[in-house]
């Protein structure tokens, strides 16, 4: 299976657990036997899939945090392990996971249905959406999820990717990959929070 890279970042935290509640979990339980079968059955797996992503993800990461700068100011203490950079200042620390093709497709699958039902404005999984929707969330659950799918199927570095495999407690990049975490850095985060300039920003600020 393929190793993605999953940052210890807050902000992307928030929104690949807003996946699972409401978007998935209200439409599993609320609304499947609404739908046509074969919608059903892509949410099922796309569900599954992402349950799956969860449970690869390391259990030590803060996946419910009240806000994204408490949490990364508290990384300091995290019972992972440190990630510098060739000045000995502390990076936002990456954990390869190994996750496989057909669980990204099964999500890319449901994105797809979902952002259909979104311009059909009609039947019931356009109904679904709609009735989920929470009018005081700023984030759209549909673009939500595009965010973290995107983010989730960027292509990790070959070689970043195999140092970090066995890092711990400690690890420095220097030359070549350190390059490769900036450059992977600044991917991550424009596929999290491109086009809400406030969000990029505050993104951007986390990785200072």
């Amino acid at each position: 299976m393929p190793h993605i890279l999953v940052p210890e970042d807050p902000m992307f935290m928030k929104r690949f657990l807003a996946m699972e509640e409401p978007l998935f979990h209200s439409l599993y339980y609320l609304h499947l036997t609404h739908l046509p079968e074969d919608q059903a059955e892509t949410i099922r797996r796309a569900y599954d899939s992402w349950g799956d992503i969860q449970r690869a993800m390391p259990t030590h990461l803060s996946w419910h945090t009240p806000t994204a700068f408490e949490t990364a100011a508290a990384r300091r203490g995290s019972k992972g392990y440190r990630l510098s950079g060739p000045d000995g200042e502390q990076l936002i620390s990456l954990y390869p996971i190994e996750v496989s093709v057909q669980s990204l497709s099964n999500l890319t699958e449901c994105l797809r249905l979902l952002e259909r039902a979104e311009l059909e404005l009609s039947g019931p999984l356009a109904g679904a959406l709609h009735e989920i929707r929470d009018p005081g969330q700023d984030q759209e659950l549909v673009d939500n999820y595009r965010r973290v799918l995107k983010a989730l199927t960027l292509t990790a570095p070959p070689a970043l990717v195999a140092a970090l495999l066995s890092a711990a407690p400690e690890v420095t990049l220097n030359g070549p990959l350190h390059d490769d975490y900036q450059a992977f850095r600044d991917r991550f985060r424009l596929a999290v929070s491109e086009g809400d300039t406030f969000m990029l920003a505050m993104h951007q600020a986390l990785y200072l």
